[in-house]
């Protein structure tokens, strides 16, 4: 079993990077109905450009080292070409097709779920844009929708990623990991119904001080006010 990864609180790309690596072993061990089968067609498509990109200018390179200028040249050209127009597509790849996607996946029954993640600029908060589709038709079960949190909730103050509280803030809002693990789900419900409380009694007691000491300040005026002039 890997060793958990410390991460430092102020690497936004790493907690990003870590929390993306973090969905797929949750997705595809969910119980039998639920549970994903994740497809690695983007990332593979990505690799293979970058590859053969890299054997071709290397065997170029080999091919000159070995051989000399003048037996190569006529194969430079169309190999710089060729090298030129594979990066320009892994460009295009990562850029418009990959897209942020991290997660795509199908379950039993056919339904497509693509998780596309972001950040923030200097801000500890995680966005996840979700699709879910039905089979072969591809319409939309659910609309696309985008939810967030902050990483502060699944990364304890050491750096290391706490999975069961990941967990949880995918099970409150993921319906399908919702459905697969209730019992994490209510437990995210009700830490945010603790923290909705525990926010309403610090703003009621914030209200109170205040108006004491409004009230403290207008008795104060009054009793001055009240006092008789000296003669």
């Amino acid at each position: 079993m890997a060793a958990a990864q410390k991460i430092s609180l102020y690497n936004l790309n790493e907690l990003k990077a870590t929390t993306d690596d973090a969905l797929a072993p949750i997705l595809t061990t969910l119980p039998k109905t639920y549970k994903f089968t994740q497809h690695h067609y983007l990332t593979n498509v990505r690799l293979a450009l970058g590859y053969v990109a890299v054997t071709i200018a290397g065997v170029l390179f080999y091919a000159d080292w070995k051989l000399g200028w003048d037996s190569t040249k006529a194969y430079t050209a169309p190999a710089c070409v060729v090298y030129f127009v594979l990066n320009g597509a892994l460009t295009y790849w990562m850029w418009a097709v990959e897209s942020g996607k991290v997660f795509v996946g199908t379950r039993e029954g056919g339904q497509k779920l693509t998780l596309s993640s972001s950040g923030v600029k200097n801000k500890p908060i995680y966005k996840l844009k979700i699709r879910y589709e039905l089979p072969q038709t591809g319409k939309r079960a659910i609309d696309d929708q985008t939810i967030e949190g902050s990483f502060t909730d699944w990364f304890n103050v050491h750096g290391f990623l706490d999975k069961k509280a990941f967990r949880r803030w995918l099970a409150g809002n993921l319906e399908v990991v919702g459905h697969a693990d209730p019992a994490a789900k209510k437990e995210w419900e009700d830490a945010i119904e603790e923290q909705r409380v525990d926010e309403e009694v610090v703003s009621e007691g914030a209200v109170r001080s205040g108006a004491e000491r409004v009230n403290a300040t207008t008795e104060g005026s009054a009793k001055k006010r009240g006092r008789p002039k000296k003669v």
